[in-house]
């Protein structure tokens, strides 16, 4: 007999209902709780064994697991399977994913990315371009286990009034639809950040616009600060928190995403913070991807972490899969990033991973999310936070920083204090919105397997999903392949320079 849970044995005793259920040796880990004693059973790889009881569709109840349980309470002996809150996912791009197969990057740099988007976003206006590719993602997501979402809106920065009309309509729909199949969806307006101030009548509106839908936080591309004036950089950021503070919105940003030690906008974006508390403004900041600043020199690595410390709520999203394929690529070029030779052999020697370590170090929260999903910018992916936390944990050597443990609340807790909509521990009062691992009872058996025999529990009961088709977008992308003009002049944002 099998000495792990049959997956079907759990299916059966997640129904919910008004009975209480006490989920027996699961093995949870320690960033996803919230008890101190708790934590403190955790074994070498940051793990420890729970009794977890569930009534109602919420938790009532964790302990350290107790192999002699009272009777009379509807139990089920997890075997040791790693159970988890459901999964967070901060940092993505809904607007343009699953659309590589008719736009594929020659490349692979940002440079090239970037030719890309404009030559394939007249199409989003399309009927039902954007929306079926959206909602093939967020089948995904649901399925993985994930139950918020943050998706930058793409498109809400173009110059067609009719574009940008599109992405709020398809964002506001699919907020709402899937608001009630257990997914928070937000979405970040993002402005190319010079125009912030260069052209304030667009900044206003766009500001205005993100204001007047639900769920959307402002944002920038920032792009590579080194190329600018001294002091333009700190006028455009300025004019963003104004802007922020002005409509009461959360920022959220593209900053330093490049290969370039001369780059350190997060920097300038310490002082410009600075300057925004100092005037009132006590929104929540998220950067994202901050790469650059891992080629910093150690004194101002060290300057960058202590300032972002004291300005708090700041949070910091990494994005593994993504950077780890166009950071230190061929094609890229200034001002985009440093010259990579386009047409000469050459293996990269950097992973693109930011500080992770040091930040969480000086208590600056950090997460890591799946960005780009199958596009120009990654073609890859497929909305997993497992995936995603696994290459986070590899990439940044997290195994041994005390352990794999310690670092879960990337794609739960951290990624759920990003987007500000709480919860992602197990902990008596939460909502049982969990994803089980019956094939996993350690870390090095979850991080060795793909797990789709994940059971994903909602409020208590198990969903029964299924990952939709790629065939499904067929339509969308076969027989729609173009050439990419790799020659265009294109800033981030897929800013257009005239």
């Amino acid at each position: 007999a099998s000495e792990m849970l049959p997956r079907q044995a759990a299916i059966d005793a997640l129904k919910g209902g008004d009975g209480t259920l006490v989920l027996r040796r699961v093995t949870v880990p320690v960033a996803c709780l919230a008890d101190e004693s708790l934590k403190a059973a955790a074994d070498a790889e940051g793990a420890v064994s729970c009794d977890v009881t569930i009534s109602s569709g919420k938790i009532t109840d964790v302990s350290i697991h107790d192999p002699e349980p009272l009777p009379g309470l509807g139990r089920l002996d997890a075997r040791g399977s790693m159970l988890w809150p459901a999964f967070v996912d901060a940092h993505t791009h809904l607007c343009k994913t699953h659309a590589v197969p008719r736009c594929r990057n020659p490349s692979g740099s940002i440079n090239d990315a970037l030719a890309c988007e404009v030559t394939d976003q007249p199409r989003w206006i399309e009927p039902g371009d954007v929306e079926r590719r959206m909602d093939f993602a967020l089948r995904s997501c649901l399925h993985h286990g994930t139950r918020a979402v943050r998706t930058h809106l793409d498109g809400t920065n173009a110059p067609e009034e009719a574009l940008r009309d599109r992405i709020y309509q398809v964002f506001d729909a699919k907020r709402a639809e899937y608001a009630t199949k257990g997914i928070v969806l937000q979405g970040v307006a993002n402005l190319y950040l010079p125009l912030y101030a260069d052209l304030p009548e667009m900044a206003a509106r766009h500001a205005k616009d993100a204001a007047s839908h639900p769920g959307v936080v402002l944002g920038a591309y920032c792009g590579d600060v080194s190329h600018g004036e001294p002091g333009d950089t700190d006028r455009h950021l300025d004019a963003l928190f104004a802007l922020a503070l002005q409509h009461g919105l959360d920022v959220d940003l593209h900053i330093d995403e490049n290969n370039n030690p001369e780059c350190c906008g997060v920097k300038i974006l310490c002082g410009a913070l600075e300057r925004a508390r100092a005037g009132g403004y006590s929104g929540s900041v998220v950067l994202g991807h901050v790469t650059s600043l891992a080629l910093q020199t150690p004194a101002t690595q060290k300057e960058v972490v202590e300032r972002l410390a004291v300005l708090a709520p700041v949070h910091v999203v990494c994005n593994p899969f993504t950077n780890l394929g166009l950071q230190d690529r061929r094609g890229t070029e200034p001002p985009i990033g440093k010259l990579v030779p386009r047409d000469e052999p050459r293996t990269p020697t950097w992973r693109g991973l930011t500080l992770l370590q040091e930040l969480r170090a000086a208590n600056v929260p950090v997460a890591a999310a799946s960005d780009n999903v199958r596009d120009w910018w990654h073609p890859y992916g497929d909305y997993d936070p497992l995936q995603v936390w696994r290459e986070a944990v590899a990439m940044g050597h997290l195994d041994t920083a005390p352990h794999e443990g310690d670092w879960a609340d990337l794609v739960t807790g951290s990624a759920a204090g990003a987007m500000g909509v709480g919860g992602g521990f197990i902990a008596a009062g939460e909502p049982a919105d969990l994803v089980m691992f019956p094939g996993a009872r350690k870390f090095s058996e979850l991080l060795a397997r793909p797990h789709g025999d994940r059971v994903v529990v909602r409020a208590g009961v198990a969903t029964t999903t299924a990952l939709p088709e790629f065939s499904e977008l067929d339509d969308l992308v076969d027989g729609r392949a173009v050439v990419i003009d790799t020659a265009q002049d294109i800033l981030r944002g897929a800013t257009k320079k005239d």
